[in-house]
């Protein structure tokens, strides 16, 4: 499963490492809380032991109802008083083997997890037992009496892990209410995808006031506002085709009354030619806001440029053609108007009235004699670009070039133009 380096995943990963972060504080801490408390205690039961207070004045032995005075729990249970004084021999037995003399304070490096020995200066030993997370405070009296007190608190302060643990909580409860604000961002990202698809008939809104809502909100008027004047462009081009349209069909159906003659011909040109000039600027227009959209299938490309020398009509005769059948991926109409675009600038501004039109493996190359483009070709691909001066030097308004370049575009046709002794050549690529 491919790792998404998505907004959840990355709030995700951040509060997971606070989490253990805190969780490990947490846990740091109640380990020094109880080795302090552990500490306070043990120096309690050390402080006891060796006080002469604490120790009867006439037989030398410990007072036991001082101790539990103090806190200290007297120890009856015997299956708990063997194994701490099991404990308790053994490290009594390692003292006494080392070095043939006693010492005041004891303890072995590899026993310091079971506890140490202390001897008083009177002769009375105790020791501090470390026992199934306890701590044990054993005082022997003369006549092997021994007496196991539980000292108190120790392994049992949990303040700083409720502590921790209620912050281990509250993160918690902030990441759910994270994930829930930015949960809607996941069907604004659905929604752009289906408003850049087309569909503007969507609605998105949301309740709530933090930066998330407030951006999904204005994106669901923005839409709105987007879908107005969508479809205010629509009726306004309904509308300015109808009364294009009308009279040039009026024009022509009365240059069908009209004898034959050159007046009648010249007559023809003219409307024909403000008819391809309107669906020109439809097309012009339907390319600026994106909504052309193509039909792609395999075709054969002989196919395809035939039918451009069929719109180009009479002229195509001065077009020399050399392309083999291939098959290519294309809206058939589209790519077919075009090439015929390409065509029709090669044979008007071409010195000798003559074009070429020839393929070698994936490309196509359209030619012709002449003067090269005025600008830069990639200028030809923004619509109504030549105004002004630019208009007036240019041999034309590059209307029909710059539909080519972008059907080309929605095609993933590469193009290039380059001018070599004389000579303008468009080529373009495809993608086999």
């Amino acid at each position: 499963m491919k790792f998404r380096y998505s907004l959840q995943t990355k709030i995700t990963i951040i509060f997971c490492v606070a989490i253990v972060a805190v969780c490990l504080i947490g846990i740091g801490a109640h380990i020094k809380s109880q080795r302090e408390s552990a500490f306070e205690f043990y120096h309690l039961a050390v402080s006891m032991a060796v006080s002469e207070d604490s120790r009867d004045e006439t037989d030398n032995r410990f007072n036991v109802e001082k101790f539990i005075d103090e806190g200290f729990l007297l120890v009856t249970n015997k299956k708990q008083r063997v194994s701490v004084l099991k404990i308790y021999d053994k490290l009594l037995l390692n003292k006494k083997r080392k070095n043939g003399k006693d010492q005041k304070h004891y303890k072995d490096t590899d026993e310091e997890r079971m506890g140490k020995i202390y001897f008083s200066e009177n002769g009375l030993d105790f020791g501090i037992i470390l026992y199934d997370d306890n701590g044990y405070l054993v005082l022997s009296q003369e006549e092997n009496e021994r007496i196991i007190f539980q000292i108190p608190n120790v392994m049992k302060n949990y303040t700083a892990l409720f502590i921790f643990g209620g912050i281990v909580l509250l993160l918690c409860l902030l990441y759910m209410a994270t994930i829930r604000s930015i949960r809607p961002l996941k069907t604004l990202r659905e929604r752009i995808k289906d408003f850049a698809e087309g569909n503007d008939e969507i609605e998105i809104k949301i309740r709530g006031d933090d930066e998330i809502a407030a951006v999904i909100n204005e994106f669901d008027v923005a839409i709105k506002k987007i879908r107005a004047f969508r479809q205010a462009r629509q009726l306004f081009l309904r509308n300015i085709m109808h009364e294009f349209k009308t009279p040039i069909m009026q024009g022509k159906l009365s240059v069908e009354m009209l004898d034959e003659s050159m007046y009648k011909k010249s007559l023809e040109k003219v409307f024909i030619r403000q008819e391809n000039l309107l669906n020109r600027f439809i097309s012009i227009e339907k390319l600026s806001s994106g909504e052309l959209g193509l039909d792609i299938h395999a075709y054969n490309l002989r196919d395809i440029v035939d039918a451009s020398l069929d719109i180009i009509g009479e002229q195509a005769s001065n077009i020399r053609v050399k392309i083999e059948d291939k098959k290519v991926q294309a809206d058939f109409d589209m790519l077919a108007i075009a090439i015929k675009n390409l065509l029709d600038n090669a044979l008007l501004y071409s010195s000798d009235k003559k074009a070429y039109i020839g393929a070698i493996g994936d490309e196509i190359f359209i030619s012709n004699v002449g003067k090269p483009l005025e600008f830069p070709l990639e200028e030809y691909k923004k619509p109504f670009f030549m105004q002004g001066k630019k208009q007036k030097e240019s041999r034309g308004l590059g209307f029909g070039l710059f539909i080519s370049l972008n059907i080309f575009d929605l095609h993933e046709i590469q193009t290039k133009y380059e001018y070599e002794n004389g000579r303008s050549i468009f080529t373009l690529k495809f993608n086999l």
